[in-house]
């Protein structure tokens, strides 16, 4: 957590630059704006942010730059953000993760309510349990009964500590009473190589769908309370574990201190890309349904994320890193 001081000092350096800022603003944009994804390239979280970096590009008439940023759950891209002048030339491609990382980290970086400026929510999209092509377990059902038989013998692959795939992974432990691993990766594409290559058993996360479909991966279920539209062939976990219930989503946040106009201004063009057609078809392909918010409102959903999930992780037997 940031320190008073700390924090004193970042809002007494917030105010100083938004005075600049709201003199150089109004030339916005007239130099190149960075998105930061705080995670690997490949992944959802990634290709989402250079869908958006390209439709911004185009809008604003100027270069959008996207820089990955992996490490601890998405708090190191995201802290750049936090630490970034408030001049509207650098934004965050943030998700769930930036609420659960509040509650698996002993000390996060940042303050969720206090740090990031919510932008626009672009997307949710559940996550996918799916297991190795040589795997033999074929349902939620299988995969409980094994793990009881066979303790810590199952390992669960996921996106990170403190993603809604490391979560959900967390959940079905907690929730049922199974010993298995949870094995955090550096992102998706990782986790799921390795399920692939049977270095893990099974994988949740929501690129997994892309796996599934092309029959790298073998689906078992899904996350979300309700079966998604996207694999309507795949139960949701809540069929036999009720009460199970995990929806990952993405958006854009901003510093602290960035122009109200210019927050206004992307949240329009983000909102403006949910509706092109060819946005629209990959988004599919992710297994992503699109939302588009407006700052308020979105600022509305994180508050409301951050009680559930407090909530819920105060029931869980969860030991923060």
């Amino acid at each position: 957590m940031l320190s008073n001081l700390h924090r004193i000092s970042r809002l007494l350096s917030v105010a100083v630059l938004g005075l600049a800022a709201s003199v150089a603003h109004a030339a916005w944009p007239d130099k190149p704006i960075t998105l930061i994804v705080p995670y690997p390239p490949g992944g959802n979280t990634d290709i989402l942010g250079r869908l958006l970096a390209t439709h911004l590009g185009n809008s604003l008439k100027q270069t959008v730059v996207v820089e990955n940023r992996p490490g601890a759950g998405s708090m190191l891209g995201s802290y750049q953000v936090v630490r970034a002048a408030p001049d509207g030339y650098t934004f965050l491609l943030g998700s769930i993760a930036n609420v659960l990382n509040q509650y698996f980290y002993k000390n996060p970086s940042f303050d969720m309510n206090k740090d990031l400026v919510p932008v626009a929510q672009l997307v949710n999209v559940p996550n996918y349990l799916a297991v190795g092509p040589k795997e033999k377990l074929r349902t939620v059902s299988d995969i409980i009964a094994y793990a009881k038989a066979n303790p810590e013998k199952l390992s669960c692959a996921n996106t990170g500590i403190g993603t809604s795939t490391y979560l959900s992974c967390e959940m079905l432990r907690t929730m049922t009473g199974i010993k298995i691993v949870n094995v955090p990766y550096k992102g998706g594409v990782a986790a799921m190589q390795d399920v692939m290559g049977g270095q893990a058993n099974m994988v949740i996360a929501n690129e997994a769908l892309a796996y599934i479909n092309d029959k790298r991966l073998i689906g078992v279920a899904v996350t979300s309370e309700h079966r998604s539209s996207l694999a309507p062939d795949l139960p949701p976990i809540s069929d036999t574990v009720p009460g199970f219930d995990v929806n990952s989503w993405y958006g854009v946040f901003a510093p602290v201190g960035v122009p109200q106009d210019i927050i206004d201004r992307v949240s329009r063009e983000a909102s403006a890309m949910l509706k092109d057609k060819a946005v629209l078809e990959r988004l599919k392909i992710l297994g992503a349904t699109p939302v588009g918010s407006s700052p308020k409102e979105f600022q509305a959903f994180v508050k409301s994320e951050m009680t559930k999930w407090g909530k819920e992780t105060r029931k869980m037997d969860l030991k923060p890193e």
